[in-house]
């Protein structure tokens, strides 16, 4: 039982440490995330792209391209990293998380998933990494710099 007690409060505090107060977010936004619109990754010299969801995040996040951030590993299964600003967000509950999947936990949590997981929060999707086969190994259970831009059209 104590350790059922000791787990949650664990998962609660893992939970509450990426709350935060809503911090207004620029307003030069692009205007419209098209259907095949992609923003690129690297990492660690592994180039992909990540296939864009059309919403609000996603331009938001888009405006402040390019980045480079640094990505440290949670549960060994996910990329995360918490940024200085919120932005906005219309999270939903998720069925299913799939390797490749990029989405924002809260208002300032960008995650990439490098391995299928059973979802525990809402998140807002951001996109999907485009053949994550080809990058799977550049993630391993260390911290990664992930270099984030704009893409061309595709890979």
């Amino acid at each position: 039982m104590k350790r059922r007690v000791g787990a949650a409060i664990v998962l609660l505090s893992l939970v509450l440490v990426g709350c935060g107060p809503a911090v207004p977010v620029s307003t030069e936004i692009k205007q419209e995330v098209e259907e095949n619109d992609t923003m690129n990754i690297n990492i660690n010299g592994q180039v992909a792209s990540v296939q864009l969801e059309d919403n609000t995040t996603t331009k938001a996040i888009l405006a402040n391209m390019p980045f480079t951030i640094q990505m440290d590993d949670l549960h060994q299964n996910e990329k995360y990293h918490y940024f200085d600003k919120s932005f906005p967000v219309s999270p939903q509950p998720i069925q299913t998380i799939e390797a490749g999947d990029v989405l924002l936990y809260q208002n300032n949590c960008l995650v990439i998933f490098y391995k299928s997981a059973k979802p525990v929060a809402s998140y807002t999707r951001i996109g999907k990494i485009s053949r994550f086969q080809d990058i799977r190994a550049s993630f391993g259970n260390a911290s990664v710099s992930v270099q984030w831009y704009e893409g061309e059209g595709g890979e």
